[in-house]
């Protein structure tokens, strides 16, 4: 069993603890930080568990970390918890700046090495496990991930707030080296971009477009594939996954089937069993890394863009 603390118990770290409650055959909660001191009486649900006056008291009591505070805190706290040799799993982005996250790679990589996994939520996603079978060598890629406006997240743009899931994704599916960026963007209700798209060219010839809103009338996170034998439709929303196989002959539709879940519960189950077996766990510090470089390079080509 084990004895799992979460830091920052804001929406997110309130679902975090919700499933981490559903998994007892892994884990039991030894309870959670929050520099609101007022968190825990402000919402009846957090009475269940124990709520710490202090950060290290947690981490010493706990086999390992659930770290789930806002993305600038991100680096201090990881290299902190890591100091005690706790098992860490760190949201997305895996830190505020890129220089942080080499930083924390680098430091992982000297000290004593405790499992690290990094917040990406879509590798958890029915739609995308469906198709982890599937011989993939996707040469155009089309992305839009579109929600409507909410205050949490805007302390950052929104490439590292939505974008950034697709960019870890789309590193997975085409393993080549970027050989050109182009990106627009704009900020329209907080001091960094709120829509913003990037044309991504890699070394064999593939292209991904990737278009990220947090100012739409409706939510939609949907991913297409084309390939020289398939057109595959992924929903992340509607956990679903179309794949219309083309040849010389016929063109046939197939709808993999894979047993929807709770993707956050598979993601924290996950970070269990690599605990647990001693094994690399699904998405790396090195993952996180390259999805935030990725990410950077976007953001940097926005600012240099003429206003």
């Amino acid at each position: 069993m084990i004895k799992v603390g979460v830091i920052g118990a804001g929406h997110l770290g309130k679902l975090i603890l919700k499933q981490l409650n559903e998994l007892p055959e892994w884990f039991t909660i030894t309870g959670f930080y929050d520099n609101n001191t007022n968190i825990s009486s402000l919402d009846n649900e957090m009475h269940q568990w124990i709520s710490f006056t202090d950060a290290d008291s947690l981490i010493k009591a706990s086999d390992a970390l659930i770290l789930s505070v806002p993305t600038s805190f991100h680096y201090i706290y990881a290299r902190h918890i890591l100091s005690f040799g706790k098992h860490l799993f760190i949201e997305k982005p895996i830190t505020d700046t890129l220089e942080e996250a080499i930083l924390l790679k680098k430091y992982t990589q000297e000290t004593y090495q405790p499992i690290v996994q990094v917040g990406h939520i879509e590798r958890f996603n029915p739609a995308w496990l469906s198709i982890q079978e599937l011989p993939l060598n996707p040469m155009f890629i089309e992305v839009h991930r579109l929600a409507p406006f909410n205050s949490r997240g805007t302390d950052v743009s929104v490439v590292l707030d939505l974008m950034i899931h697709d960019l870890d994704l789309i590193l997975q599916l085409i393993p080549y080296e970027i050989t050109d960026i182009r990106s627009n963007g704009v900020a329209i209700l907080s001091a960094t971009p709120d829509i913003a798209n990037a044309r991504i060219e890699f070394a064999n010839g593939a292209v991904a477009n990737v278009t990220s809103s947090r100012i739409s009338m409706k939510k939609m996170r949907k991913m297409r594939l084309f390939q020289s034998d398939a057109y595959i439709s992924l929903d992340f929303l509607e956990k679903k996954c179309q794949i219309f196989s083309l040849s010389s002959i016929e063109t046939k539709t197939e709808m993999p089937v894979f047993l929807h879940h709770n993707a956050l519960k598979e993601e924290l189950r996950s970070f269990a069993e690599a605990i647990f077996f001693k094994k690399q766990p699904v998405v790396t510090v090195n993952d996180g890394v390259k999805a935030l470089q990725l990410a950077q390079q976007i953001i940097d080509n926005l600012k240099s863009r003429p206003s």
